[in-house]
């Protein structure tokens, strides 16, 4: 966030700073409690093009609405210089137009939003709205000094749904702590609504390279963006009569439910990869790997740092008839310090370090059996208890699991979605190492082109006999929770966006 911040003030400082304007839209209704909304557009996006959100607004809402439309920013970019300014200039024009009273909320879009939030309570608003944009990573949403609520799109593909997932898996646990919470800082999410469409007319490219294509028109966007902020300011503002305030809470909550049907599926699918100490999805695969010894089997998981994971070993223990199998896992996440929405919220590689069947096997006493040979469709459709044999299971295998997992949890229209228009996962077979430094160096290869994503898993198999380690099968394999985030958002693109260093840097402006 620091380097967005310096980004801003080297464009005020070095392109020359412009007059920022606001366009004033006087209030559609003739009488009533007044309150305000201002605009702060996303960057190379002009204020004007939120006009017709604004009127959708207003037409939804029951107070008496002005609204500012703010522009004209340096580079069309807002920033932590001009901005503060920017309000402080929109309410003097708006009381200048005629509105009274102090009841204005601070409205932005994408990085207008990374902006405003942070500067909100320090200036005359009352409440703040994010567009398809979020708070830091680092602020707690509880802690948030204003009314705030966090507007995104199904459909969005800069603040992917995965992103917005944390700021509603934040708000169910404060809702837990104080009902009240849903009316204070709601996270709702929009069906079939895409990034660009809480503004109007054409976007700049760092937005049509990462954005999904919508599944509603932008009149109909439009139109529930204006309901949700209108349920949202009535709340906040308790007007403009009982019935009104009464009827926006009951709306703000059935909200709250329905967006979960979007949030959820992918909280769950993100709860396998981790559950804070462990891994259940290591868990669950050493039980397939297990196959018909699994009753007799019991498995335990640690979460490792690297360090700490490289020297780990997994282990067997007998107790009686059984044996406790204790595995190791590592979850690697790609870079993120600037909290960009548009890289993905999943590990990119999840290392465990298995025991072999044959391990189990021999830990029980029993003889070898004979490896019953499944191709991953076929294995696919038995029980994860019912293959047998490690030569029966292999990485990827495991990550042909971890699709069916993510592909099976997401809702009915997502997976409609994948099948009619997602580029695949592709899996090839693993590529297997016979010493723990190559398994170690070599990374998960997963490589996205406009084919699909291809996904080909580093494997290390010991033979049970082994002077050194006898029965460690170690993976790198694809998360869960990566499987699902390319279902719902990357597999959507056409084409696999750039990222080279100026447009990651065009993507933080948008």
């Amino acid at each position: 966030m620091r380097t967005l911040t310096l980004v801003a003030i080297l464009m005020a400082q070095f392109t020359g700073s412009c007059s920022v304007t606001s366009r004033i839209i006087p209030p559609t209704r003739i009488e009533g409690d007044e309150a305000a909304v201002i605009f702060i557009p996303g960057a190379n996006i002009k204020g004007e093009a939120y006009l017709d959100t604004a009127v959708a607004i207003q037409k939804a809402s029951q107070l008496r609405l002005w609204v500012a439309l703010t522009g004209n920013y340096s580079l069309n970019t807002p920033n932590p210089i001009e901005l503060p300014t920017a309000v402080v200039d929109a309410i003097s024009a708006l009381q200048k137009a005629g509105m009274k009273g102090g009841n204005y909320t601070g409205i932005a879009h994408s990085l207008g939003g990374v902006f405003l939030a942070p500067s909100a309570a320090t200036l005359q608003l009352k409440a703040v709205i994010l567009l398809g944009s979020y708070l830091s990573r680092s602020k707690a949403l509880s802690a948030y000094p204003l009314p705030l609520l966090t507007l995104s799109g199904e459909l969005d593909g800069q603040a992917r749904i995965s992103r917005i997932a944390l700021e509603y898996e934040q708000l169910q646990n404060e809702v837990k702590r104080s009902p009240e919470a849903v009316y204070r800082i709601p996270v709702i999410n929009i069906p079939g609504v895409s990034h660009a469409q809480f503004a109007s007319g054409p976007m700049p490219p760092a937005v049509t390279k990462y954005d999904l294509k919508p599944e509603v028109s932008e009149d109909v966007a439009h139109a529930l963006i204006g309901a949700h902020v209108s349920n949202f300011l009535t709340v906040t503002f308790n007007s403009p009569t009982a019935a009104a305030v009464r009827d926006a809470k009951a709306a703000l909550d059935k909200s709250f439910t329905d967006s979960g049907t979007r949030f959820q599926p992918l909280l769950n699918i993100k709860g396998l990869d981790s559950d804070g100490q462990s891994s259940p999805w290591a868990v669950s695969s050493q039980e397939f790997i297990a196959g018909d010894l699994v009753e007799r089997t019991k498995t335990e998981n640690k979460i490792d740092s690297e360090a700490v994971f490289l020297s780990s070993k997994p282990s067997l223990v007998r107790s009686g008839n059984d044996v406790t199998i204790k595995t190791t896992t590592f979850l690697k996440y790609e870079t993120n310090t600037l909290d960009i929405s548009t890289i993905p919220e999943s590990p990119k590689e999840v290392d465990i370090k298995f025991k072999s069947y044959e391990a189990i096997q021999e830990a029980l006493g029993l003889g070898p059996q004979k490896a019953l040979k499944l191709g991953p469709k076929e294995a696919l459709k038995r029980g994860p208890h019912e293959s047998v044999g490690h030569n029966a299971t292999s990485c990827r295998l495991l990550n042909e699991l971890a699709f069916g997992a993510a592909f099976s949890n997401s809702t009915s229209q997502a997976q409609e979605r994948y099948k009619a228009h997602g580029r695949p996962i592709l899996f090839e077979d693993d590529v297997v190492y016979s010493n723990g430094f190559t398994w170690t160096n070599t990374p998960l290869k997963m490589t996205e082109d406009d084919a699909g994503l291809h996904v080909q898993s580093i494997a290390l198999n010991i033979p049970v006999h082994s002077i050194i380690y006898p029965g460690n099968f170690y993976c790198k394999l694809l998360s869960p929770y990566r499987a699902m985030e390319w279902i719902n958002v990357d597999s959507l693109r056409a084409h696999k966006p750039s990222r080279s260093f100026w447009s990651l840097l065009g993507l933080l402006n948008s």
